[in-house]
């Protein structure tokens, strides 16, 4: 198979940065003598369909954006069952921690010689959920995933970190415990009060090195039958994305997971900062999924 990348970019995302960097990508492609296709499209499922009508041509898929634009791509790739694609990312996005992860450089000329490049590679794991959708840094569902919608840009820019605080203690006085039913790899289903659950396949979320990650696993970190003594750390992780010195909140790390209502409450998630599939949810962590083109400091 002759070489061809597919370079994919929202195009509707911010002020038009990642279309003149999808354009000067292929530009510098171009010069090496190598063939390469702009895929876009208006809207997720387009987008989706648009990169796996492809992806048995392509030999590389460049993604320009964050985790949720990775997302989208690695959906496309897992529903496509497109093994024999090589990954390489140049991130544009408010939230990276997957680039973060790999140390992918965030200057887009460094990102673009590095691809041109494309010396070093390594194999890199993903939660797939359901089987069909991607997981590229983080699900969430409970109190946390809903504290960043209700935080106006205004109030972001008047207090900060502040504000989240603020809507933290909002949301112990008005919200409830949700019960969930958690199968954690082959061990017995056990349900748990739930007040926010955070599954993770990165150490940092937000810019925040929160927990250390577990080689070929997925963390799922989880408070649970919150109190007032539960306030002070959960006030901490608002301001400081620190999850690790509490013991307020539990960690696992596995491989497998099975989320249910047991009494068949609707339960929203986010993954990768968007809304998204309802429970119940069945997350594989799938190591060494994804070959990615990294800097020769890409180990975790």
């Amino acid at each position: 198979m002759s070489t061809f990348y597919g370079i994919f970019y929202n195009g509707q995302a911010g002020s038009g940065e990642a279309a003149t960097i999808a354009h000067q990508v292929t530009k510098a492609l171009s010069t090496r003598g190598i063939k390469s296709q702009l895929l876009t499209a208006m809207g997720i499922p387009r987008a989706i369909a648009a990169i796996k009508q492809v992806a048995p041509q392509l030999t590389h898929l460049i993604v320009i954006g964050g985790d949720g634009t990775l997302n989208v791509a690695l959906t496309a790739l897992i529903q496509a069952d497109a093994h024999h694609i090589t990954l390489a990312v140049i991130p544009t996005g408010t939230v990276n921690n997957f680039a973060t992860r790999y140390h992918l450089p965030t200057d887009s000329e460094a990102a673009i010689d590095l691809i041109c490049q494309n010396t070093t590679t390594r194999k890199v794991g993903i939660i797939i959920c359901n089987q069909q959708r991607a997981v590229v840094s983080s699900l969430t569902f409970g109190n946390l995933a809903t504290i960043a919608n209700d935080v106006r840009q205004s109030e972001k820019r008047r207090f900060g970190k502040a504000a989240y605080a603020y809507q933290a203690l909002r949301h112990v006085g008005r919200n409830r415990s949700l019960p969930i039913r958690y199968q954690l790899d082959e061990q017995p289903e056990q349900i748990l009060k739930t007040w926010f659950a955070l599954i993770t396949t990165t150490k940092s979320i937000g810019g925040h090195v929160y927990r250390d990650s577990a080689t070929g696993k997925m963390t799922l970190s989880l408070l649970n039958n919150i109190g007032w003594r539960q306030v002070i750390p959960y006030i901490w992780f608002a301001f400081t994305g620190n999850l690790q010195n509490s013991k307020s909140i539990k960690h696992f790390d596995v491989k497998r997971l099975r989320l249910t209502s047991p009494n068949g409450q609707v339960i929203t998630t986010r993954i990768d900062g968007d809304q998204a599939d309802k429970l119940p949810l069945d997350l594989e962590y799938v190591a060494e999924r994804f070959n990615l083109i990294v800097p020769l400091n890409s180990e975790d």
